[in-house]
């Protein structure tokens, strides 16, 4: 069963590469994967892989794609998600993942992103400079 479904796994792939950036061309291939994983208890991706996708392909990307780069990443790790969404919008550590990272990874990690905007940037920017000893308007190279 476990052949069958990398068969089909490798098959989607080479139609996501021939698609142009549209996965709904593969469409037919997606969902035999998802039915073909699902049976055999196989993680392949394909909601992480079809997200990062569509994100990348539109105008989405200008908001960086980070949850959708995330979800692929832990998705795709050797032994098994480590981290994965909470309820609050952040992440939480995955369970029976806890002794990968330190005492301190719970709080880090269910913090949120914050929006991007110019004046965050700016507002980073002038803050970090400062931190540096370069005073607002002050250029050094």
């Amino acid at each position: 069963m476990a052949a069958a479904v990398a068969a089909t796994k490798k098959e989607w792939t080479a139609c996501l590469a021939k698609s142009g950036g549209a996965p709904g061309k593969c469409e037919k291939l997606e969902k035999e994967l998802v039915s073909m994983s699902k049976a055999a208890g196989v993680e392949c991706c394909v909601a992480e892989t079809v997200g990062l996708m569509r994100c990348t392909g539109t105008s989405s990307k200008a908001n960086g794609c980070g949850a959708e780069f995330l979800a692929m990443r832990e998705c795709n790790r050797a032994g098994g998600r480590q981290l994965m969404k909470g309820m609050s919008g952040g992440y939480e550590v995955a369970p029976g993942k806890g002794g990968l990272f330190s005492s301190a990874a719970p709080s880090l990690v269910a913090s949120v992103v914050p929006a991007r905007s110019l004046l965050g940037m700016q507002d980073f920017g002038e803050s970090y400079a400062s931190s540096m000893g370069i005073h607002q308007g002050e250029v050094r190279f």
